[in-house]
């Protein structure tokens, strides 16, 4: 077997333990830590919050690291310090506290152990296969959707929020660093191998392909109009998401029923990877990119009629289809206009950007709960919000930047 896919299977156990988290497992812990500490909605967001400032400032330097370093000691390093945070959060003795620490081991996880570097090490290791190597990698985050919402759920039912947070420590330290030990390697000359296509060991970046400085990088329309729309779906999906448990809750449903309307995203978002991955491979990108704003939308507007159960399944499952279908294009997207000796530094520089979007939008979700009790409007207004991120990909170009 081609070594690639390995490297692809440490990569979705990496996203598993680190997505899975961030993004499906974070509304379960809302209402006991509100419960805990006497916390409104909006002051347990700011960890959210702080999560993504931290992400803004440690992108770009990453991203830089990614290119220059081994991505396989960085991803190592870098859960070591999320295994640390998971146990430290479960100390926290006051909201402020636990916000903090959130913000900070979090998003160095995110930074140094998620997407990117996993998508950059894929990229290097593939070519024609790229997109769908891509897509089964993010499979790890739809796998960690299934998984940790049911092991926390249980979790915290027999051991208390705390005692959850510790078992997922454990879990990192005993489980995914092993795995990343044998499975990561970020060059296939790291290996003495090949990319996939290529007849003999060779440096990864093709012969004509400079890595891009910067400024060349920021000097390129497609990074602005690739940044903003993207971070307009990620700002609205991840703070729907991160309140998608209270929102189910709200309207009578039971904690399990929620658990498995976060399941069905992450059920659907492996559906999403796997499409939109072997799509990216032979259709336009900026297409895919488009589709995965419209299923968001309609899921949204779904949600917002307040619907029974069954409509609420069928919201997730759109909502899903689409945040799993995004990953893959949007790495195919900066490989294929920045190249991939540039892929680290793009996506790098990107971050900050799409953080400044994504940032305010949990505190936003907070206060007009906080003041309204309703998420109606909300949603409404998030699904207008992706209308204009389809208008931004309209003059969007995607030949390789030079």
């Amino acid at each position: 077997m081609f070594f690639g896919w390995k490297v692809v299977g440490g990569a979705a156990v990496a996203q598993l333990f680190v997505i899975g988290f961030f993004s499906y497992t974070f509304s379960l812990l809302v209402m006991p830590l509100r419960n805990e500490f006497g916390a409104s909605l909006e002051q347990v967001m700011y960890s959210m919050t702080l999560c993504t400032l931290v992400g803004m400032f440690m992108s770009p330097l990453a991203g830089a690291m990614i290119d220059r370093y081994p991505v396989r000691w960085l991803m190592i390093g870098g859960a070591g310090i999320y295994a640390a945070g998971m146990w430290l959060l479960a100390q926290a003795s006051s909201i402020t506290m636990f916000s903090v620490i959130f913000g900070a081991f979090v998003g160095l996880g995110n930074a140094f152990v998620g997407p990117m570097p996993a998508n950059a090490a894929i990229s290097r290791w593939f070519t024609a296969s790229r997109g769908k190597a891509l897509g089964f990698s993010a499979i790890g985050t739809s796998v960690g959707g299934m998984l940790l919402p049911v092991l926390f759920t249980w979790w915290i039912a027999d051991f208390g929020w705390r005692g959850a947070l510790q078992n997922f420590a454990a879990s990192i330290v005993l489980v995914l660093i092993p795995i990343m030990w044998w499975t990561i390697y970020g060059k296939p000359e790291d290996k003495g191998l090949q990319a996939e296509g290529l007849d003999s060991p060779q440096p990864t970046a093709l012969p004509d392909e400079q890595a891009m400085q910067t400024m060349d990088i920021l000097r390129q329309p497609a990074f602005w109009l690739i940044a903003a729309s993207l971070g307009l779906l990620l700002a609205t999906y991840g703070a729907i998401l991160a309140n998608l448990t209270p929102y189910a809750t709200s309207l009578g449903r039971s904690d399990g029923q929620a658990s498995s309307l976060l399941m069905t995203i992450a059920v659907a978002g492996l559906t999403g990877k796997i499409i939109f991955g072997i799509a990216a491979d032979k259709f336009s990108l900026k297409f895919g990119l488009g589709i995965a704003h419209v299923l968001v939308a309609v899921g949204f507007l779904m949600l917002s009629t307040k619907p029974e159960y069954t409509g609420m399944l069928a919201a997730c499952a759109s909502i899903g289809l689409a945040a799993g279908g995004m990953l893959p294009v949007w790495a195919s997207m900066l490989a294929q206009v920045f190249g991939v000796s540039s892929f680290g530094r793009a996506m790098g520089m990107m971050g900050p950007v799409i953080t400044l979007i994504v940032m305010p939008s949990f505190v936003i979700v907070g206060r007009v709960v906080d003041t309204t009790g309703s998420y109606t409007l909300l949603l409404q207004g998030f699904a207008g919000v992706l209308a204009i991120a389809i208008l931004l990909l309209l003059p969007l170009r995607m030949e390789r930047a030079g």
